[in-house]
Formats: C-alpha cells, sequence, structure tokens
C-alpha cells in the first residue's frame, strides 16, 4: 500500500496500553493505517518525515478555551508586568497610538500585581485614549475596566453589582460576574463579524503552534448575542484545528433546539480568586470579611443541570471555590439519583479548591474534573506568590491537587482557561508533572493523558482521537525532547512543538524544523 504520510525513525508514544511505543507511523485518508516497531524503512508514501528520533505525542488538546477572547488577547495590550496605575496609563496610551482601530484593549490585568491594588478609573483611561474606546480586562475576565467612551457602549446599569463609585460617579470599572460580563458582552458585540471570526481564527492558529489539534472551546456569554456562537457554527470547516463546541448558555431548551450534545462550559456558579469572588467556605486571608459569592441559587442550577441530564446531553458549569464546588456536585447527585445514571460525563470546570470529600464524590458520580494547571503555573510557588497572599501558605497547597485527584481514580482533563493563562499544553504536562511547588505533582504519564486521551474522553471523542491507534484520526505532535527523559534541571518546560498534524494534514512547522527535512 502507498501511504498518503509516514512518520518514520521516532520515538511515538501512543498513550494506547496494548502498544504504548513504536517506531513509525503510516497515515491513509486522515486516519492513522499502520504502526510498527522498527525504524520503518521500505515503505512507500506520498510524504516522508523523518522524525531523526524525536518525541511524538497524540495531538494534543485543550480542554477549556474562551475562544473569542483568546484570539483578542494575542494582539492586545499586555498588562501583567505594570506595577502601578502609571505604569498601565503608559502602556494603555502606547497602545491607543499605535492601533488603528476603534476599540484598544488592555489584558491580563491583576489589581494584586498594581501598588495601588485597584483598576484605572474612566477618568484616568480618558487623559490617555485619544478618541478611542479603551478596555481593560482582568487577567480572570472576571472584571474590567473603561473608559467614558466604552462605557456608554457597554450599558451597563449603575444599579448592578460590582459597578464601582468615586465622588457618586460611576468610575467604569466592574467588578463582579453580572456587571464585567455585560460590559464585556456589548465591547465585543461593537465588532465587526469579521473581526470577531479573526480573533477565532487567531487563536486556533496559536493553538496549533503550539501542539493542539483539537479544543474544547467556549462560545457565547462573552460576546453581544452570542454572536460568536452563530459564526463558530456556519464557519467551523475553515479552522486548522477540530473544535468540540461548548455553548455557554442557561437556555438549555436553546442549545437542545440545536441539536447541540452538550451545554455549559464556564457558566459561573462563582467568579474568581483575585476579585474576592470565588466562593469559599473559609474567608480569604488577605480579605477576611469576605468568602465568595454565589451567584445562582440551588433551584437554579437544578434546572439547568436537570433537563441537560432529561435531554441526554452533557453539562458543564464554573466552580472554583469548595461552597460552588458543593452547590454543583450536590446538584449533580440529585440528579443523578432523580433520573438515573448515564454516560453523560457532566463536567466541572475549575475544580481549583475541593475538600478531600469532593474528591471522592466526584469519583463516584463519574464527574469530568476540567482542571488548569496555568493556575499553580503562574501563582503559586512553594514559598509566596499570589495564592499564598489570599489563602495563606495552607491554602495556597489545596489549590489543584493533581496528584490527589488523579489518585482517587477521577478522570481527569486540563486547560488553559485561555486567555486566563496561554495555550500551552506542554507546559501543563510539565506543570501537573514537575511543578516547582511539589505538594500537588502527579506522574507524567497521568499529565499526558490530562492532554490526551482524559480530553477526548471529556468531549465524547475517545473513540477516534487522543492516542495514537490504528483506525483513529492522524493527529500527532512532533515534540522537540522526550518529557520522559526529564532529570530535574525543569528542562520540561522547553518542550515546544516542531510539527502538529490533524488528519494527516500538517497544520504547523517550525521553520527551522522544516528547513532540516
Amino acid at each position: 500500500m502507498k501511504y498518503d504520510l509516514l512518520l518514520k525513525n521516532g520515538n511515538i508514544y501512543t498513550v494506547d496500553d496494548k502498544m504504548p511505543h513504536c517506531c513509525w507511523a503510516a497515515v491513509k485518508d486522515g486516519r492513522i493505517a499502520a504502526l510498527g516497531e522498527h525504524p520503518g524503512e521500505g515503505l512507500d508514501a506520498a510524504r516522508v518525515i523523518d522524525l531523526g528520533g524525536k518525541t511524538v505525542l497524540p495531538g494534543l488538546m485543550d480542554c477549556h478555551v474562551h475562544v473569542m477572547p483568546a484570539g483578542l488577547n494575542l494582539s492586545a495590550v499586555p498588562l501583567q508586568g505594570a506595577g502601578s496605575i502609571d505604569e498601565v496609563l503608559a502602556m494603555m496610551e502606547d497602545g491607543c497610538a499605535r492601533s488603528g482601530r476603534d476599540w484598544v484593549f488592555g489584558v491580563n490585568y491583576i489589581t494584586q500585581n498594581v501598588k495601588e491594588g485597584r483598576y484605572p478609573t474612566r477618568f484616568e483611561l480618558d487623559k490617555i485614549s485619544q478618541g478611542k474606546k479603551v478596555m481593560i480586562m482582568a487577567a480572570t475576565l472576571h472584571g474590567c475596566a473603561v473608559n467614558t467612551a466604552a462605557m456608554q457602549v457597554c450599558g451597563v446599569p449603575e444599579n448592578m453589582p460590582g459597578v464601582e463609585f468615586e465622588g457618586g460617579r460611576a468610575t467604569g470599572v466592574y467588578t463582579s460576574d453580572e456587571s464585567s460580563f455585560l460590559a464585556n458582552a456589548n465591547a465585543m458585540g461593537d465588532l465587526s463579524d469579521d473581526e470577531l471570526w479573526q480573533y477565532i481564527v487567531d487563536c486556533a492558529e496559536n493553538a496549533a503552534s503550539k501542539g493542539v489539534t483539537t479544543m474544547h472551546g467556549l462560545f457565547g456569554m462573552f460576546v453581544r448575542d452570542d454572536r460568536d456562537m452563530d459564526l463558530i457554527s456556519e464557519r467551523f470547516g475553515e479552522l486548522p484545528i477540530e473544535m468540540a463546541v461548548f455553548y455557554q448558555t442557561w437556555d438549555v431548551e436553546k442549545a437542545h433546539s440545536m441539536d447541540l450534545p452538550r451545554v455549559g462550559g464556564c457558566l459561573t456558579l462563582d467568579g474568581a480568586s483575585f476579585e474576592y469572588t470565588m466562593a469559599n467556605f473559609e474567608p480569604y486571608r488577605s480579605a477576611p470579611a469576605l468568602r465568595g459569592v454565589l451567584y445562582h441559587n440551588d433551584d437554579e442550577v437544578y434546572q439547568v443541570v436537570s433537563k441537560a441530564h432529561a435531554y441526554d446531553m452533557q453539562c458543564a458549569m464554573h466552580a472554583l471555590g469548595d461552597r460552588a464546588i458543593d452547590q454543583l456536585i450536590w446538584t449533580y447527585h440529585r440528579v443523578i439519583a432523580e433520573q438515573g445514571r448515564k454516560d453523560l460525563r457532566h463536567r466541572i470546570e475549575h475544580f481549583s479548591y475541593p475538600t478531600d470529600s469532593q474528591i471522592k464524590m466526584a469519583k463516584d458520580l463519574g464527574l469530568i474534573l476540567s482542571i488548569q494547571p496555568g493556575f499553580t503555573y503562574y501563582w503559586d510557588r512553594p514559598e509566596g506568590g499570589e495564592f499564598e497572599y489570599m489563602f495563606g501558605r495552607e491554602g495556597a497547597d489545596r489549590w489543584d491537587p493533581f496528584n490527589k485527584l488523579v489518585a482517587a481514580g477521577n478522570i481527569v482533563c486540563a486547560g488553559s482557561d485561555c486567555p486566563v493563562t496561554p495555550v500551552e499544553p506542554l507546559v501543563d504536562i510539565a506543570t501537573v508533572a514537575h511543578g516547582i511547588n511539589p505538594v500537588r505533582n502527579a506522574p507524567l504519564g497521568d499529565a499526558i493523558k490530562m492532554v490526551t486521551i482524559n480530553a477526548a474522553y471529556a468531549a465524547g471523542m475517545e473513540d477516534r482521537k487522543g492516542s495514537i491507534e490504528v483506525g483513529k484520526d492522524a493527529d500527532f505532535v512532533v515534540v522537540d525532547r522526550d518529557p520522559y527523559e526529564y532529570t530535574g534541571d525543569f528542562a520540561i518546560y522547553d518542550m515546544k512543538a516542531l510539527t502538529t498534524i490533524r488528519e494527516g494534514k500538517v497544520i504547523y512547522e517550525d521553520a527551522a524544523w522544516r528547513r532540516q527535512q
């Protein structure tokens, strides 16, 4: 047989227990046609990639991406390095001067890293905006600040939670999900379809450069009238990667009428840590009067989960803090008790701060735990870091207990929550297995599964994705180093994708690697 593509002389980890390792893989009609353990000489193919001993993994997946905002982030003003309001204003002023667009966005903003501990107000932003509409978005997406021109478009009522005031006037700062999500949706809604679609394409192309062949993409909520959901429904075939679409709507009937297999994604039961809206049983160390916010009562959550379960639809909701996790996990328990267990693979997105009993209960209910290793990669260290500031050392060590989740037998998949953290599944692997704070580290094999076979299972795709097996989609990533050769010098964090292949077609190729072929 003449194959379409042959990968030979490789170090191929299949993530398949029946054949964990091989040296060559042949592709025909977009599927894996054959695998072998010898070097792969003498096979005929239209294109041959000699791996030269390089490592191959199944095509990687990111299980939680806010696709349109993630694409926007790539061309916005990055504010994570700003240490003061003056620095923020200078960076945004430069962004306004360089931009030819009506809107200028600043992203990755964390108030705890700015010496004033706040957002800039619209009065400050007005002075540097040069006639542009300006929005600064929290790193978490759970807060924002706008100038006066943008505030008029955002249309947030002044009596809405999270609207801040100064001298009796709204400052353009929104710190709750209700106000910030509305501001975001109306700001994004002010963009054209072509602008929105370009952000979606930018997100997908960037992901491909990181080894991603499939993304669990979240649509709706952040664009007025859910226009991004309409766009992905119409144009999904134009993207280089496959998109498992999660429609973020509380309207289960609408999602069901669209014949979607799932509903939800980041339907927020609580908020985020930096805004002190993540709902915990115990107060924040850095804000002792606060325990976060539950945005919905038990019945509202039950109505969504119950309808989704009745329609045989997978359901996914955002729950970071242990109080929010408790609300969701007991709702799943109630619905399963009433309607019976089905193979729907309901998910808890984040599951960042669970108790031991919640970890066990998730396993007993067969829930999918969709976690974000980037949170601890960026915000926790053995001594110090944002999480220690907010929760104390013991509380920070509770975040994302990868080892406990795995040891309890849970199905765990991993994602970035981009634009909260970047799409970097190879860094996620390193973080889970060799995090700088070893209190949570899990085995490397389990870390790889979180972005391959577990990720496929979490979206009902395991019959054709997530492992390198004959008959499955020919999705691969060629990596510049073998993660199993990690020796303790953190070189594993420098892994990068050399080539990304989806259904037998190269969708990304590192320029230097290409010249070697």
